[in-house]
């Protein structure tokens, strides 16, 4: 392998092929064993769920190991080696983790799509979009914290002798608030009296305002990598041409 940061590193294309595939059958056996299966250990169950996640888990194991010997220690602590140490995890804490937490655990494993960071270029700009947005991001969170909690007092207020079940305690009232803000309005919790209702256009508002921020922040993100990209193939391309002409 050349010496490239961790996401660009590179098996044979066969090799790389083969471990997107596997990692596609890994989550599709999942969602089968979920609905079919009867594997509740990673030491007892169905055979069939039993040996195929441990033929995974071997694989992407050895593949954890191998790019860990070859790329170096800078690897285990990258984004594409956490990613990797993710995607293995699940199999071996179900050998010590208690029982009953062995179902949460085996959900884990529908985080190994995480690992097409490295196949996707796609996915790699809006990673990279986010992160260079982190900033603004930080800022969108506190705001969205500051008016949830606002929101959830201030139904409380107006709704809670009307309702005293779904409006009694802040806990509740910071249901409806998270489902308003975000614009889901589930419907199953709604104001009744006239100041609530006029409350929550307000609050329904900010949450319409707050949705359209975050796409145009990620929007633009995505399309200033995008532009970058293309200057440096351009560039690239640009330099090639003028070192052909040169020869």
């Amino acid at each position: 392998m050349p010496n490239l940061k961790p996401e660009n590193q590179r098996f044979h294309p066969i090799v790389e092929i083969l471990l997107q595939t596997l990692i596609c059958i890994s989550v599709i056996l999942y969602v089968l064993e979920v609905d079919y299966g009867k594997t509740t250990h990673s030491l007892e169950g169905d055979p069939f769920w039993l040996w195929s996640e441990r033929l995974i888990a071997g694989i992407l194991t050895i593949e954890y190991f191998v790019r860990w010997r070859v790329i170096g220690k800078g690897y285990c602590l990258s984004a594409m080696g956490l990613i990797d140490f993710i995607a293995i995890l699940p199999f071996w804490l179900g050998f010590f983790v208690p029982v009953e937490w062995l179902g949460f655990i085996r959900t884990l494993r529908v985080l190994r799509l995480l690992k097409w960071y490295r196949y996707s270029l796609s996915v790699r700009i809006f990673v990279n979009a986010l992160s260079s947005s982190r900033r603004y991001l930080v800022g969108m969170a506190l705001m969205i914290i500051i008016l949830g909690l606002f929101s959830a007092v201030g139904i409380h207020e107006l709704e809670k002798e009307a309702q005293p079940k779904e409006f009694g305690s802040l806990t509740e009232s910071m249901w409806w608030t998270t489902v308003t803000l975000m614009t889901v309005g589930y419907g199953d919790v709604t104001p009744v009296t006239s100041a609530g209702k006029i409350f929550a256009q307000f609050v329904m508002l900010v949450g319409v305002a707050l949705t359209a921020a975050f796409i145009g922040i990620v929007g633009s993100s995505v399309f200033g990598h995008m532009r970058r990209m293309e200057k440096e193939g351009e560039e690239l391309e640009k330099e090639a041409s003028d070192q052909t002409d040169s020869d």
